[in-house]
């Protein structure tokens, strides 16, 4: 799979130039678009994302992973960061979030709240209204940090 194979390139590049990667993200049809989320304990400035671009760009250009032709977009995760698996979740107990189910759970697919907790593979959400509410996390469309400005 495509998405497997760009986490087995890209992971040992960030983590050799002392970056996580948060994750990789592939969208689009016919041209598609590549983006790459990394963090750092210290942040991430503009420089640091040319610096892995440069880094995996130049890689992609030997292994040829994409057969088509690209876009490479490498960013912070924001403080909206998409939470791309449970460990990722573990660490963000207590957030607020947004998750869009795959298929509707309680009649609906859109949920807003705060992540209570995570159970095996479940993330449990208490929703604004007070009502808990479980997922399998790989039945999450989206899943993300919904920061409360108020």
């Amino acid at each position: 799979m495509l998405l497997d194979d760009l986490y087995e390139i890209v992971e040992p590049i960030t983590a050799d130039l002392g970056y996580i990667l948060w994750g990789i993200e592939v969208v689009g049809a016919g041209k598609l678009t590549i983006r790459i989320f990394i963090d750092h304990e210290n942040g991430v400035s503009v420089d640091d994302c040319q610096v892995v671009s440069k880094e995996v760009s130049a890689i992609f250009d030997v292994e040829d992973p994409i057969s088509d032709k690209y876009v490479l977009e490498v960013s912070s995760p924001g403080m909206n960061r998409q939470i791309f698996n449970i460990i990722q979740a573990q660490a963000l107990v207590g957030f607020n979030v947004k998750a869009v189910t795959l298929t509707p759970v309680e009649s609906q697919t859109k949920f807003k709240g705060v992540l209570e907790r995570v159970e095996g593979n479940n993330v449990i959400l208490k929703l604004d209204d007070g009502r808990e509410v479980s997922f399998d996390f790989d039945e999450l469309k989206k899943f993300r940090v919904s920061p409360d400005f108020s």
